[in-house]
């Protein structure tokens, strides 16, 4: 760019723009931080550095190969909060890691424009590799953050920075289902029927427009701690990292403890495979036990194809034998034979439990703050 060496000194560096006045300051600061006498000032990976120069170059498609190999360090956690700082720049104050799992890592962070605590959820590298991978997550996160409902968490935004993609979410203080359970054990069936009439709610708010979760499970189920209402968490993440083919939307990633059988075969999938999924776990929190035990994907089908649900009757007694029908056409192995719809789940679900349960409760609920 300037026609001359630059200094061995690194603290005598000229700026490459005071010697070539044309040069675009994208890429004189791009230079300059590369080539700071401090390592940990310089840019971490050559993704980080192309992201940073195509941002500030212009609309450009950052190349996703440049991914570092996996190493050492790839799953450190300190390694994790470095980058996403530098990646976060001024848009977002990172507060702390909120969880981890095999899409990547969760943090609380503040949005500085908005000045409100936001869900951030960045994707692993690894993951979004393949350029046609990042497409469809951007093409799905657009289609989640349309759906607005009390029950299903809200996306807010997508980023990509520095060899790094994230969106963000609404923060919903308060503990999973499944943390619910692992704590304090089987659930109360009160809670057990608020946990379901909600998510049913918000599955066929989702249903009706034509998305499909495909990972329901107790971790994507969030009771706030104020309110005590379930949120719905994680739509789209699924199909985005995993794609369709011609036979229509299929998944073999969602979770496989609770996942249904058609999706473990990578057959079709539809709003029923929600709600085999939502069962399943009404299951485990009724028992405290996984409903078809841990495993491989091999292992789970195996054994939901072998026999029916463990016997909740004998575990739980004070579930009404009512309900009992409800869950066990829920989790009916035949997509076909399960209930046709989350809408028509809810009314035979209210049906069952009784009208102590049902619509009318919990308008009195609303009203009165009677749980």
């Amino acid at each position: 760019m300037t026609g001359q060496a630059p200094s061995r000194n690194p603290d005598g560096i000229r700026p490459p723009i005071t010697l070539r006045p044309a040069c675009p300051k994208a890429l004189d600061r791009v230079v300059m931080r590369a080539l700071q006498a401090d390592p940990m000032k310089r840019y971490l990976t050559a993704a980080e550095m192309a992201a940073d120069l195509y941002s500030d170059l212009g609309d450009m498609a950052v190349p996703t190969t440049l991914a570092p190999e996996r190493g050492a360090g790839a799953e450190d956690r300190l390694a994790w909060e470095k980058r996403l700082r530098r990646a976060l720049g001024d848009d977002y104050e990172l507060l702390k890691e909120l969880g981890s799992g095999g899409f990547g890592r969760v943090y609380l962070v503040r949005d500085l424009a908005l000045e409100r605590e936001v869900a951030l959820k960045v994707l692993h590298p690894y993951l979004t590799a393949d350029p046609a991978v990042v497409e469809r997550f951007r093409r799905e996160a657009r289609v989640a953050a349309q759906l607005n409902h009390p029950h299903i968490v809200n996306t807010y935004e997508i980023g990509q920075r520095a060899g790094l993609l994230w969106y963000t979410m609404e923060y919903v203080r308060g503990r999973s289902l499944g943390s619910l359970v692992r704590s304090d054990g089987p659930q109360p069936l009160d809670r057990l029927l608020r946990v379901l009439r909600e998510s049913l709610d918000g599955l066929q708010h989702a249903h009706g427009r034509g998305l499909v979760h495909r990972d329901i499970k107790p971790e994507n189920l969030l009771l706030d701690d104020a309110t005590g209402a379930v949120l719905i968490a994680d739509f789209g993440l699924v199909l985005a990292l995993t794609g369709t083919d011609s036979s229509g939307p299929v998944s073999q990633s969602g979770t496989p403890d609770f996942a249904a059988p058609e999706q473990l075969m990578s057959e079709h999938v539809d709003g029923r495979t929600d709600l085999y999924s939502l069962t399943l776990a009404a299951y485990y929190a009724l028992t405290g036990e996984l409903p078809f035990g841990a495993g491989t994907v091999e292992s789970v089908l195996a054994r939901q194809t072998a026999g029916r649900l463990p016997d909740l009757a004998a575990a739980r007694p004070d579930v009404p034998d009512a309900v009992l029908r409800v869950l066990s056409k829920g989790a009916a192995q035949l997509p076909g034979e399960r209930w046709a719809s989350a809408e028509e789940y809810a009314r035979a679900l209210d049906d069952a439990a009784g009208p102590a349960r049902g619509p009318i409760s919990r308008l009195l609920g609303k009203l009165f703050d009677v749980s």
